[in-house]
């Protein structure tokens, strides 16, 4: 009898020591998520960039998917879409057309790409498409003699906004994938560009531009999804652009050239602490987070003697 006893108090105290190690591993795993998450602004100092991309390719138009970065590239003296993973391998091209295809975006679960399309099946303007990630079944979604641009999908993955001059100034609108249902969602004076929405998708962040007598200035505005409740997060008098949420949605990145040229800038997505992440000589442009919240990928150059390609920054490791 003793000696069952003393088997069963064994097992007991393995149990306890079990115990007691998943609750160390599981607090190891919470403490690194929080690490994570736990980038405030403003930051001590600028991060220090690192190229992913050839020095001989030209890019624009970044876009990061679930687990790919997109672009435009030029090659072949236009415009063609290219992918690749978060640290610059797997390059790969996806349009092979006599046209300009650019500003590609992502599905939320990588299998499409919406993008933009120049002077192809006879039309003269700027149109969206869709294929599926590996650049087979082209499809043109909209149909009309003004231009569309710059699409982004919804969290869900069932709606693209995008942006269309079809009633004059460019307005942001929004339809189902496979291009029906469209709506507008601003009705401005201003030249809208550059939408995209929150993680949760209930929010559409913006960029708005307008000239004067003073020159050209825009501004990085917010609303809700339906298109209502729009409202202003800078308000510097330069040209603040190219907005996008971080994962967790509670900061956008976007480019601004308040402070001489364009730079890479973070803010709270209520418009406070607004910082200053990049400092180089050159144009700084299409910030995006990684997935992992604290990554971001943008497109820059460092010298004259290379082209303007991707680069990623860690707010993490300052």
């Amino acid at each position: 009898m003793l000696k069952i006893n003393s088997v069963k108090n064994h097992e007991e105290k393995l149990k306890i020591i079990y115990i007691l190690l998943f609750y160390i591993i599981f607090m190891h795993i919470l403490t690194g998520c929080e690490k994570k998450a736990s980038i405030k602004l403003p930051l001590e100092e600028f991060p220090v960039s690192k190229r992913l991309t050839p020095l001989n390719i030209m890019l624009s138009d970044l876009k990061v998917g679930k687990s790919k970065i997109s672009f435009t590239a030029y090659v072949d003296d236009n415009n063609e879409i290219f992918i690749m993973d978060f640290d610059g391998t797997g390059l790969k091209r996806l349009t092979f057309n006599d046209t300009n295809d650019y500003t590609p975006s992502f599905s939320p679960d990588g299998s499409k790409i919406a993008y933009i399309s120049f002077i192809r099946y006879g039309q003269t303007n700027d149109e969206i498409f869709l294929m599926n990630s590996d650049g087979r079944n082209q499809v043109r979604l909209t149909q009309n003699s003004f231009s569309d641009g710059a699409p982004s999908f919804s969290p869900d993955g069932k709606k693209i906004i995008f942006e269309s001059s079809k009633k004059g100034n460019s307005q942001i609108y929004i339809m189902d994938i496979n291009g029906k249902n469209e709506r507008q969602l601003t009705q401005n004076a201003m030249e809208n560009c550059c939408a995209s929405f929150s993680p949760d998708g209930k929010m559409i962040v913006f960029a708005a531009y307008i000239t004067s007598s003073l020159g050209v200035r825009s501004d990085i505005y917010i609303m809700n999804s339906d298109g209502k409740n729009q409202r202003r997060l800078t308000n510097d008098g330069s040209i603040n652009t190219q907005p996008s949420f971080s994962p967790d949605g509670k900061m956008i990145v976007f480019s601004s050239n308040r402070d001489g040229n364009s730079e890479i800038y973070l803010m709270y997505a209520d418009g406070t602490n607004q910082t200053r992440l990049t400092n180089n000589n050159f144009v700084d442009t299409s910030p995006a987070f990684l997935p992992d919240g604290h990554h971001i990928v943008f497109i820059t150059q460092k010298s004259m003697t290379e082209k303007l390609g991707v680069h990623i920054i860690d707010l993490l490791n300052l």
